[in-house]
């Protein structure tokens, strides 16, 4: 067992993570937990030992999965990690996800003793559930739906079609119907109405709302549809034609309760959609570093050293941009800040992932370098498996305040602006990039390096915020993100960036940025003038 100095050594370095230790000598049936553990545990008593009893800690679900993973540590010879996710039960009856992490230590091959951590993860898997439970339920409803959904291009070509569409047009596959118009299947009027105001949602921007159509066909019955279609824009308003909604009411025209009550359906579809939105949104926002219990902790904790600002405003209820503080000891602070491409529920889910393998590359937070490559191997053999092709670009920055040195680390991710104490204007922003996340796989990285002395504030940020536009489509731009960031460092009237924000929004004439904006900004305090 190790002894209350090395006991408090290692409590007092793992506080900030809010993790708890253990050690087990194999030979034995005792295990020693650290507070944090017999807390988190639940047990008023000493707890049983999880490694030799998991049945009376682990959750029944778990058992198998945990003495196989523990057993094949064990015995495989050239194993000297531990790694365990699994579910446990506490005498209360509530349960909890923790993380077992150990280093295997042996005698001639033999392990005999583990010493480890655990951690409580119950937010971040009850995130990752509701995250992967949002795309399930999103993909029920394309899949299921009793409507009629379609895409179609600026020809009034289909370039998607759901199954309820491709059987209403009299096919049974989506491949007899894609690339074709409804030239092909309804009657010359239908048709041409159809295109008709297909180019008026195009030329006007105004969709059509709940409207019903009557739909002529050549070898059957006339038909009655309640439709939604609005025009289709790329992420970069480039018009790509129309998309929309339609579902069949024939049997309802000369009903109108039936009417009625299908349109009140519809409604609480869309709002329950919403909420689930909602949801996610809240989640996502719930585990930034600033929403955490520990936030005003962390501040607190290194106020004498340097002085930490965010702003983080993401542009739809799903957010592909993040960041994160990681407290690795009393001398030692990294700041990551990631840009997963594009928008919605798939960036979200990606940015889900990258949390997740930050958890597990947590050790290497000492190591920008070796840090980012982790989270790069395994975001790249995730994507690879799924055949998903997304990326993420990153900056992570220690500062180390024992070895006086700040250490810099791109994955294809702007640099950060930085000021030095020695110059007036800002520091040139040049780096060497390495590749964005999960787009080449063993990917290595490289370190800037500076004096902490020399540096008084540092900028880290996603472009959001300079490729905002204004009402004449012309870009912020890079240079004007760095004149006012240097404006900040002559005059400290206000936050800088509470004054970057203030000149983004002033030169866009609008709040509302069409792309997430991230800033995380960190001032020496040591260094103020």
């Amino acid at each position: 067992m190790i002894d209350v100095f090395d006991q408090q050594t290692l409590e007092l370095s793992l506080k900030a993570s809010n993790e708890g230790i253990w050690d087990w000598h194999t030979d034995s049936d005792q295990i020693f937990y650290s507070q944090r553990i017999i807390d988190f545990l639940g047990h008023q008593n000493t707890p049983p030992n999880i490694m030799t009893h998991p049945e009376r800690i682990v959750h029944e679900d778990n058992i198998k999965q945990f003495k196989e993973e523990l057993s094949l540590s064990l015995k495989k010879q050239d194993a000297n990690r531990l790694r365990i996710d699994c579910k446990i039960i506490r005498p209360d009856g509530k349960s909890l996800w923790i993380r077992i992490r150990g280093t295997i230590i042996r005698d001639q091959d033999i392990a005999v003793r583990v010493v480890g951590s655990m951690i409580d993860i119950s937010k971040r898997k009850f995130a990752e559930e509701m995250v992967a439970e949002e795309q399930h339920m999103l993909r029920l409803i394309i899949d299921n739906i009793p409507l009629q959904v379609f895409f179609k291009d600026t020809k009034s070509h289909y370039k998607l079609v759901n199954q309820r569409q491709t059987e209403w047009l009299g096919k049974s596959s989506p491949s007899e119907v894609l690339g074709k118009s409804g030239e092909s299947f309804f009657s010359p009027e239908s048709w041409q109405a159809t295109r008709q105001e297909d180019l008026k949602i195009m030329t006007t921007g105004s969709p059509v709302i709940d409207a019903i159509q009557k739909e002529q066909w050549p070898n059957k019955p006339d038909s009655y549809v309640q439709k939604v279609k609005h025009p289709w824009y790329d992420r970069s308003d480039q018009l790509l034609g129309t998309y929309g909604i339609a579902c069949d009411v024939t049997n309802l025209i000369t009903a109108k309760k039936k009417l009625e009550k299908l349109a009140l359906n519809l409604q609480l579809q869309n709002k329950n959609h919403q909420e689930e939105l909602m949801l996610a949104t809240e989640i996502q926002r719930a585990i930034l570093p600033d929403h955490s219990p520990e936030w005003a902790s962390t501040l607190s904790n290194w106020q004498d050293k340097i002085s930490i600002d965010t702003l983080y405003i993401p542009a739809s209820e799903l957010a592909g941009d993040f960041y994160d503080i990681i407290t690795i000891s009393n001398k030692q602070i990294g700041f990551l800040i990631i840009d997963v491409i594009g928008q919605g529920v798939r960036s979200a889910i990606i940015a889900s992932l990258i949390r997740g393998l930050m958890e597990q590359a947590e050790h290497l937070a000492s190591k920008p370098a070796l840090y980012l490559e982790e989270i790069n191997n395994g975001l790249t053999s995730i994507l690879n498996k799924a055949s998903i092709n997304l990326f993420a670009s990153a900056c992570y920055i220690l500062m180390d305040f024992e070895s006086n040195k700040i250490s810099i680390t791109s994955a294809g991710h702007d640099f950060p602006l930085i000021q030095l104490n020695s110059e007036k204007s800002i520091h040139p922003t040049k780096s060497i990039k390495g590749p964005s996340l999960g787009s080449i796989k063993n990917a290595h990285y490289s370190e800037i390096t500076y004096p902490l002395e020399n540096v008084t504030n540092i900028l880290l940020f996603t472009d959001g915020i300079y490729e905002t536009s204004n009402s004449n489509n012309k870009k912020w731009g890079k240079k004007n993100l760095q004149l006012e960031f240097n404006r900040t460092q002559t005059s400290k009237t206000k936050s800088t960036i509470d004054h970057i924000y203030q000149e983004a929004t002033e030169w866009t004439g609008h709040a509302q940025f069409k792309d997430d904006i991230c800033l995380l900004n960190i001032e020496i305090v040591k260094n103020k003038s």
